[in-house]
């Protein structure tokens, strides 16, 4: 194998980054959560649920964003040696890319949080067992639905998946640290 073409990595690959990635941004998803839940506590009022959705879309979107644009990787990417550039294997993304990529990955999870909304829809919060199978059927729907997005890039010649096509990106296999 030359350096001019880029290997893909192995689905397993990705979808282990992508376990590694899902805890990260756990913590992300508390620590950002908690400091709009304490902004607003020191102004006396609750956060709507849309507000903080939203914040942590775009806290999201900056770490994946800016971690491609830097680097080329996230911190899990980098673990797992697994490196996003433009589609030729070789170039870093732009920021429209990356945002491009970003946004087209919820295609992958978009059907769970659908799920998630219609199970959700007219209760005031979720209690009790009612909780736990919604939970779980989230959980369950949301693996199944990015296991998709990975096996779209078994489709693929160059094992682009979906949001990669659309954002002009791909993932490589970083074989030379």
């Amino acid at each position: 194998m030359t350096t001019n073409s880029p290997t893909p990595p192995a689905i397993l690959r990705r979808f282990a980054a992508s376990i590694y990635e899902f805890a990260l941004l756990f913590g992300v998803y508390f620590i950002v959560g908690g400091l709009v839940q304490v902004a607003f506590a020191l102004v006396g009022k609750t956060a709507p649920i849309w507000m903080l959705q939203i914040t942590i879309f775009l806290a999201f979107g900056y770490y994946f964003t800016y971690s491609w644009t830097r680097a080329g990787q996230t911190l899990a990417q980098k673990t797992w040696h697994i490196q996003v550039t433009q589609a030729d294997g070789h170039t870093r993304v732009t920021h429209k890319q990356a945002w491009l990529r970003y946004v087209f990955s919820y295609l992958g999870v978009l059907p769970a949080l659908l799920l998630l909304f219609t199970q959700m829809h007219g209760q005031t919060s979720a209690e009790g067992d009612n909780a736990m199978v919604i939970y779980i059927q989230v959980i369950v729907f949301m693996t199944i639905n990015c296991l998709a997005l990975l096996g779209t890039s078994l489709m693929n010649p160059q094992r682009r998946s979906i949001h990669e096509v659309l954002s002009g990106s791909r993932t490589i296999h970083q074989t030379a640290v």
